[in-house]
């Protein structure tokens, strides 16, 4: 499948770009995420179980293994792994890191109290998605929960860029929109969510986005109703949704360097201090997903 060929390509080649934007200081999305998939963990008491599935460079199972946790960090990329290892031992920490695919692991069930997923679905075709979330449910302990990561659909609403364009090209501009207004107008996390599980939406899918700063060329998106509608197909029980980078101002002004730095620092005040928002989560070009078994 040229997605996954190209999916690791880019991340065989990338490892320590990677690693640099998951420490950078001034504002760093893949620790926004971690932010809300500790807000997970900690519905969990130490000494529990963590999978980070597509760990990247290892970060969020090295913090779990600070914390007291055991940690296990899998990615099919070698030199994601190898740079993991170097920060494990770094950390003098003792998580643990597998080269590996989720779908050839052959995980034990009933292993982990809580999966992570990360920057991970959006590389997966949606058949594969299904089975992932099939593998994840059975990977988990009961009452275990998974922290589904997904780039946030609803934010090319506004984004008013090519990804609207493709959107308004499919017509869902006004489903999205009304996924937005539920967000913003829920006065509570089961709120908004209740009200999201009603909509059973499932979109349709272009087979090729526009180009970030990624080079693959399908890199799914999806909605909080959308991966509602798929987790709770498989038994889940959706409980909150968390916001991730948070966009106070147009991604147009982005490359002015004062615009830059304001959207860094109130950016990373999100992630620190309003994680648990829903009502930010349209505004926000990622999310987090929290659901139990």
């Amino acid at each position: 499948m040229n997605q996954q060929k190209q999916t690791l390509d880019y991340f065989q080649s990338h490892a320590e770009d990677w690693n640099e934007k998951a420490t950078n200081e001034a504002y760093s999305l893949i620790e926004n995420r971690h932010n809300a998939v500790l807000e997970v963990m900690k519905g969990f008491q130490n000494g529990a179980s963590l999978l980070d599935v597509g760990c990247g460079t290892g970060q969020l199972a090295i913090e779990a293994s600070k914390l007291g946790w055991t940690s296990v960090g899998i990615d099919f990329a070698q030199e994601m792994i190898d740079q993991c290892l170097r920060n494990n031992s770094k950390a003098g920490t003792n998580a643990s890191f597998n080269c590996a695919s989720i779908f050839e692991a052959n995980l034990k069930l009933e292993t982990y109290d809580v999966i992570s997923a990360q920057g991970f679905i959006e590389y997966i075709s949606l058949e594969q998605l299904t089975e992932f979330l099939s593998i994840a449910y059975s990977s988990l302990k009961k009452n275990g929960a998974i922290a589904l990561g997904s780039r946030n659909r609803i934010f090319n609403a506004h984004s008013f860029n090519s990804f609207t364009e493709l959107e308004l090209s499919l017509g869902t501009l006004g489903n999205l929109t009304n996924e937005g207004i539920i967000l913003q107008t829920s006065q509570t996390q089961d709120e908004a969510v209740r009200k999201l599980e009603c909509l059973s939406y499932d979109y349709e899918q272009p087979e090729c986005h526009p180009l970030t700063g990624v080079a693959v060329d399908t890199r799914y998106q999806f909605s909080p109703a959308d991966l509602i509608t798929k987790l709770s197909k498989i038994g889940f029980i959706v409980k909150n949704i968390y916001p991730v980078h948070f966009h106070p101002l147009p991604i147009t002004m982005l490359e002015g360097e004062l615009a830059g730095k304001i959207h860094k620092q109130l950016a990373k005040l999100a992630s620190t201090t309003w994680i648990g928002n829903h009502k930010l989560v349209p505004y926000s070009s990622s999310f987090v997903i929290e659901a139990h078994k």
